[in-house]
């Protein structure tokens, strides 16, 4: 695998296997914790939200395992003093600070659908939404 340019989090990620969307992701890169936020976000929607049936959650989760394959997948190891630092001065969580250390540290583009740490981050690193990077 070539070096990644882009670092997804979880927003992005079910939004791209929603609008099956996904050959934008292949080989670049996911935080680990990710892969459970896309999880939950299923679970959400299917338990909670009835906007997914088990099946329809099944398929879209039988993508995702097969896409992270594909995906550099990141740990913030080391990190933790800067995500913390990163959190308190913007004001945002532990978590989506975490997103943008790792960015940081690998020079990424982070792809995001929240625009609250699209806004937050940006003042840090490049951040795009899925529809800037796929085409229509």
């Amino acid at each position: 695998m070539t070096r990644p340019t882009y670092l997804f989090d979880a927003s992005s990620i079910v939004r791209a296997l929603k609008e099956a969307k996904l050959v934008p992701l292949g080989g670049q890169a996911l935080q680990w914790l990710t892969v459970y936020e896309v999880l939950n976000a299923f679970w959400k929607e299917t338990y909670l939200l009835h906007r997914l049936n088990p099946k329809e959650a099944s398929s879209l989760i039988n993508d995702f395992t097969e896409l992270i394959r594909e995906m550099f997948i990141l740990e913030p190891k080391g990190l933790e003093g800067d995500i913390f630092q990163i959190a308190v001065s913007k004001g945002i969580t532990v978590y989506d600070a975490s997103y943008i250390a790792l960015a940081t540290k690998y020079k990424l583009i982070l792809v995001t659908e929240d625009q609250k740490l699209s806004r937050t981050a940006s003042s840090m690193v490049n951040a795009v939404s899925l529809s800037n990077i796929v085409q229509r």
